[in-house]
């Protein structure tokens, strides 16, 4: 993992990667997609999700074991939990599993690349959807410690990359301590 690279879609990239995911012959990558956004997980920890690690009471999704050997809890979004209903089989099955060998993921790497290239996108890997939440989070004003805990990263100087993401929030708070002085 390339710890250096912060590359996010713009608006206007990801609504046409989402349209491209809608169309793809894989019907379930317009929900991997979502989830990796919405939740900032890793693809491992998304492609071994169970239907029974989602709790649609709670909208949450239990994730047993991280990269860091942590389990941590994704918080789903209506937009994810209405795309999971579509798909819930109500038993314990992988949510992203083989079409071939039940107990083994999806590997979705052709139907991505080519949800790539007909939404004309370029220089973007899947681990990138990670980025933008980070990105997305750091814009709409979360701190590097919100960030950080989203993103189940052990140390904090991991999330710092997204640092000069956060002027506004920055500004804001130096104006607010700061203004009587």
């Amino acid at each position: 993992e390339n710890n250096e690279r912060t590359r996010f879609l713009s608006e206007a990239e990801r609504t046409s990667l989402f349209k491209a995911c809608r169309a793809s012959h894989w019907d379930k990558l317009y929900l991997i997609v979502l989830l990796a956004i919405t939740t900032g997980a890793r693809k491992g920890e998304l492609t071994k999700l169970r239907w029974n690690d989602i709790d649609f009471d709670r909208r949450t999704a239990y994730v047993a074991t991280t990269k860091n050997g942590q389990p941590k809890v994704l918080p789903l979004t209506d937009s994810v939990i209405r795309e999971l209903q579509v798909f819930d089989t109500k038993d314990s099955s992988l949510i992203f599993a083989s079409k071939v060998k039940e107990e083994a993921p999806y590997c979705f790497t052709k139907p991505w690349k080519k949800a790539l290239e007909n939404a004309e996108i370029k220089d973007f890997r899947f681990h990138d959807l990670r980025h933008c939440c980070a990105t997305y989070l750091a814009q709409s004003g979360a701190s590097l410690l919100m960030i950080s805990f989203v993103l189940g990263h052990k140390d904090i100087r991991v999330t710092q990359r997204y640092a000069h993401l956060c002027v506004e929030q920055k500004s804001s708070l130096i104006n607010r301590v700061m203004s009587s002085i």
